[in-house]
């Protein structure tokens, strides 16, 4: 349980830098489009890095937060028998 727990930590450290550079990706990109000419080759090969890395930083974030959901899953079902159930303490006043 120990070691899911530290997947799940490290899988939500990681979430949330992938989606800053994944936004950050996204405006470089457009403006690359915005600036570039598409019959210019070097141009279009800046645009095409650009898409790479947002495609590549857009799947990595996926991918840490279905490893965080999967561990939180198998977190709550190994976790539900362990519960103690409150006491009745309503009724003694």
């Amino acid at each position: 349980m120990t070691f899911l727990i530290a997947i799940m930590s490290f899988a939500n450290f990681v979430f949330y830098p992938l989606v800053v550079g994944s936004i950050i990706a996204v405006i470089i990109e457009q403006i690359l489009r915005s600036k570039g000419n598409e019959y210019d080759p070097k141009a279009v090969a800046k645009v095409n890095t650009a898409m790479g890395v947002r495609k590549y930083l857009v799947r990595q974030a996926w991918l840490f937060n279905i490893i965080w959901f999967v561990g939180y899953f198998i977190l709550m079902i190994t976790m539900r028998g362990q519960q103690t159930p409150m006491p009745d303490m309503i009724w003694q006043g």
